[in-house]
């Protein structure tokens, strides 16, 4: 570096490399260096790794943004040239920026870019009382003059603004710079300073100094892009810290509390109301900046689905309209209602394994989502997700949601074990299985060399340490937080009992009156032993809601204990058709109005 500063005509005296903490991955290594002339520069050396170092993260941009407008694949000499440029031509915008110097080749297939140093800080780096309304005002003033000349800086955030001595501002950091920029790239770095400038000062004092450095006009122009896609990762996760300090702040101040389905506090969301206030726009929808949606994946999974699982089904198709034909149209009917109190008991156990307080009515259209995407996905996966996204969206943090999932397959897990135990028992049969002779020790010895090497990771490295602290000790907390609330709280067992038991019920008196309505005749205590060995056997194949496997099941079993196989088969069909895929158009239209809501 100092060779190459010499050979460009500026020598130097000293020259020192900054601290980590005032670095950024990806950004090159910074430098101040002092010349023998006395003057000071920013000296920032570029290698071929700082830009292959993010490609994983570019790729998944390119894969699920429509516009991701990333800088293609450059060496590091045109890199620092594209900076160099960029910096000239915010300069001539009227903007405060870096002073550029030169760009120059480092021996090693390395380059440096080399600008005025001012003995500045970064915005970040002030304390609350010196980010003044000058400061911030006149960091806006800047960002205007790009934005009227389409000059898009994209990577707009307080660490890559410059703060003089004097509160005079400067921004920094052009690398990716784009000039003639599209509008969402120019809305997105609009959005990326709002919103981590409000972190600092909060969305009305934000507002208020972008508003008098923009202009409303201008002001007005973020409104579609205030949505965490417009982000870049840094802003994102600053932004998700900050709402997530407010929920868990808002958790400590009650024991118990009252949540409102998609009522988590949401940074975006108050400056989307600070701006249209502040400017006076109409509100706008956000911009579509995905290029995957939920209806877009819910459609290629549903075609799969068409093509591999749910066309050989309909060869029973004529067999279950023969069936309802014969059919005692009042058991049918009688049927019906199973799937609506499937649900309610359903929501009983969320409700049950929540310490605070949800609302019974978007609760139980989720769940109807949740018995849709459990349709489409093996293992109850997507219900699982959804219930976890809900629960994140009505303020809970991560670990209690995560807890509050994991006991609600756990209670499901042990009230299907104790109704199985007691229908097998009550119904007095004896019932073959599969013995399973596993070599316990060889796994237990791989399981604890496993754990071993995982703790040695996590508790003798540094980042093992800081991930120890940051992400699973505050996971594992609210986690336990949950687990103890609920536990203390004896409605909400018997709430989550009353749902965990009532789900496996409902499913049993909805198969016995479908075999009422077919002629079929067999004892309850029966009916239920089938069942839940057939939902065992489901339970093991790898498909969506046992389709298939538990038809077979329920069929085999029935048959076995003398139903004629003409009605067991009709009874099934009748079954299935009024519990599994009655759920699919409903459990479609009651996701579609929960996304509309906003609860999830």
């Amino acid at each position: 570096m100092a060779d190459a500063l010499v050979v460009s005509g500026i020598p130097v005296t000293t020259l020192r490399e900054l601290p980590s903490d005032e670095q950024s991955p990806g950004e090159g290594t910074p430098y101040r260096a002092e010349t023998t002339a006395g003057s000071r520069l920013a000296v920032r050396v570029l290698a071929a790794e700082d830009h292959n170092r993010d490609l994983f993260h570019r790729l998944a941009r390119r894969t699920l943004l429509r516009h991701p407008a990333d800088a293609t694949a450059q060496s590091p000499l045109g890199a620092a040239e594209h900076e160099l440029l960029m910096l000239v031509f915010a300069a001539r915008t009227g903007a405060r920026v870096d002073e550029p110097v030169m760009a120059y080749p480092v021996a090693g297939g390395g380059a440096l870019v080399a600008t005025v140093e001012k003995g500045a800080r970064a915005l970040s780096a002030l304390r609350d009382e010196e980010m003044t309304d000058h400061v911030l005002t006149g960091v806006w003033t800047s960002v205007a003059r790009l934005q009227e000349h389409r000059l898009a800086h994209r990577a707009l955030r307080p660490e890559h603004v410059l703060v003089e001595p004097g509160g005079e501002s400067q921004l920094s950091a052009f690398a990716s710079a784009q000039l003639n920029a599209p509008p969402e790239v120019l809305g997105s770095d609009i959005a990326e300073l709002l919103a981590t400038t409000a972190v600092r000062v909060g969305p009305q004092r934000a507002t208020a100094c972008a508003l008098a450095g923009l202009g409303p006009e201008l002001l007005a122009t973020v409104l579609p892009y205030l949505q965490p896609l417009a982000l870049m990762g840094p802003a994102r996760r600053e932004v998700a810290r900050y709402d997530q300090a407010r929920a868990r702040a808002a958790r400590e101040s009650a024991r118990r509390r009252t949540l409102r389905a998609g009522g988590r506090p949401s940074l975006l969301r108050d400056l989307v109301v600070e701006v249209g206030t502040a400017s006076g726009a109409q509100p706008v929808p956000l911009a579509h900046l995905a290029r995957f949606t939920w209806k877009s994946v819910l459609g290629l999974i549903g075609a799969f689905l068409v093509i591999h699982l749910v066309l050989p089904q309909l060869a029973y198709a004529p067999a279950a309209v023969d069936a309802l034909r014969d059919a005692n149209w009042w058991w049918v009917l009688a049927v019906l209602p199973v799937t609506f109190l499937s649900q309610a008991f359903s929501t009983c156990l969320q409700l049950g394994t929540i310490p605070d307080r949800l609302p019974f009515g978007p609760t139980y259209q989720v769940q109807f989502a949740s018995s849709f995407l459990n349709r489409i996905t093996p293992s109850n996966v997507g219900g699982m997700a959804l219930n976890l996204r809900y629960l994140q969206k009505t303020g809970i943090e991560t670990g209690a949601a995560t807890a509050s999932v994991g006991l609600q397959s756990l209670a499901g897990a042990i009230s299907n074990a104790v109704v199985a135990a007691v229908f097998f028992a009550w119904a007095g049969g004896s019932h073959a299985g599969v013995h399973l002779d596993l070599p316990a020790s060889r796994y237990l010895l791989w399981a604890i060399a496993l754990a071993l090497a995982a703790g040695g990771l996590l508790f003798l490295t540094p980042p093992g340490r800081r991930f120890l602290h940051d992400k699973v000790w505050p996971f594992l907390r609210a986690a336990g937080s949950t687990v103890a609330g609920v536990a203390a709280d004896p409605a909400k067992v018997v709430l989550g009992v009353t749902g965990a038991l009532g789900l496996p019920l409902i499913q049993i008196v909805g198969l016995a009156m479908s075999l009422q309505a077919l002629g079929g005749d067999l004892p309850f205590i029966q009916v239920g032993a089938v069942y839940m060995a057939a939902r065992l056997i489901a339970n093991a194949a790898p498909v969506p809601g046992g389709l298939g496997a538990l038809e077979a099941g329920l069929i085999a079993g029935l048959t076995t204990l003398g139903v004629p196989a003409g009605a067991a088969t009709s009874a099934v069909l009748v079954y299935r058709l009024l519990t599994f895929w009655l759920n699919v158009p409903l459990g479609a239209l009651a996701l579609t109005v929960v996304q509309r809501r906003g609860y999830v």
